[in-house]
């Protein structure tokens, strides 16, 4: 009896082990041609539909309206798009986004999305594919201590934001960051407002450019590590603007391999450690206007700005021209008068007369007297002789 109460005990637990592996399987083995919404899984080539949600499966839309659910895992789809109505939130307390594709995802609509990790340093993830929000709103907030490399709004290719309203707590300690693409470019175009609070780094292309641009675009990104990082170049054009902080002792504003380009724009910059670093920073109808006698130099055979031949870490970029600096004038010495001489002359000298003059005249007149004394004489010494 005790024999065999021990064979089905053996038995059940063996059966419970199956369970858990096969569970296991299914979980890591997602089956092709297949979505997961709200820990349920459909076949992406029909249309299904749940609780506040339904699927397109030949537009490859997912419509959300009013969805407050676990993670969204839509398969390996070329163009997956993602339509919100209404307030949706997802959240996801596994190590998987809150939102995966492979492929391209575009997220839209007039609605708004409220995305909640805590295990996962990704909320929304296009593996292999391109990121696109386009006139909707967005909010996302992760936490907890994750070790992997990932970010919270991230593409294999690129990331672009255009004409929507994102804001991003990133509370997750590790490395990572807010917005990242890892082999192509973040466009944050006309319309893009987007706030990015973050422990580790704000907006990462590790291997492409930055560009911000637009008019209504507006960042301000408070970052530990780098606030605006791109590997080959980054460019903020007007009339966008941009406030980045770097609250570690890195450069705020870093373009190892490329140039940083300012065209009529107003920015402000701030870190602990250096504003700005590239191979070359180019200031296009807009100047540094504090420090305002700061340089912009090469140190470590990268350019950056520098003030009395210190690395500068806070600047301020307005529009305009840089008012050429008026010089100091130069003190007109006083002249030394010369000194007068003292007249030797006396009585009224308006005139010129002076005292040899006078006693020249005197001369003159005596020598006349006597000559015309003689004449006279002479001239009656001779009448007489006539007589």
């Amino acid at each position: 009896m005790k024999i065999l109460k021990r064979i089905i005990s053996i038995a059940c637990a063996a059966a419970v082990l199956m369970g858990i592996c096969a569970a296991s399987a299914a979980a890591s083995e997602k089956e092709a041609d297949t979505l997961i919404v709200d820990g349920k899984t459909f076949s992406s080539t029909r249309n299904c539909k749940g609780d506040n949600w339904k699927y397109n499966a030949e537009s490859h839309t997912l419509s959300l309206n009013g969805y407050d659910g676990m993670f969204i895992d839509l398969g390996t789809q070329e163009n997956a798009v993602i339509e919100l109505s209404g307030e949706n939130k997802v959240v996801s307390h596994v190590q998987s986004p809150a939102i995966l594709v492979e492929g391209n995802l575009t997220v839209t609509g007039e609605g708004s999305l409220s995305l909640e990790v805590d295990a996962c340093h990704s909320a929304v993830c296009a593996q292999g594919g391109s990121l696109t929000i386009e006139n909707t709103k967005i909010s996302v907030k992760g936490s907890g201590e994750i070790p992997e490399a990932a970010y919270l709004l991230t593409a294999d290719n690129t990331v672009s934001v255009t004409g929507s309203d994102i804001s991003i707590e990133d509370s997750i300690t590790g490395s990572g960051g807010a917005v990242g693409a890892m082999n192509g470019d973040i466009l944050l175009n006309e319309g893009c407002k987007l706030s990015v609070h973050t422990a580790t780094k704000g907006l990462a292309a590790l291997n492409g450019k930055i560009s911000i641009l637009g008019e209504g675009t507006n960042v301000d990104i408070s970052a530990s590590e780098n606030s605006v990082y791109a590997k080959s170049g980054i460019t903020i054009e007007e009339p966008a603007k941009l406030r980045a902080e770097s609250k570690n002792a890195v450069t705020s504003v870093y373009c190892p391999e490329g140039s940083i380009v300012f065209n009529s724009v107003s920015v402000d910059i701030t870190s602990a450690s250096a504003a700005m670093a590239a191979k070359s920073i180019q200031m296009n109808g807009c100047y540094i206007s504090d420090p305002f006698d700061c340089l912009i130099s090469e140190v470590s055979e990268l350019q950056t700005v520098t003030l009395y031949d210190e690395v500068w870490g806070e600047v301020h970029i307005i529009t305009g021209i840089a008012p050429t600096p008026t010089p100091t004038p130069t003190p007109t010495p006083t002249p030394i008068p010369t000194p007068t001489t003292e007249p030797e002359e006396f009585g009224n000298t308006s005139r010129g007369i002076t005292p040899r003059m006078i006693i020249g005249g005197v001369l003159v007149v005596a020598a006349l007297a006597v000559f015309a004394a003689i004449l006279i004489k002479e001239l009656r010494s001779r009448s007489r002789y006539r007589r």
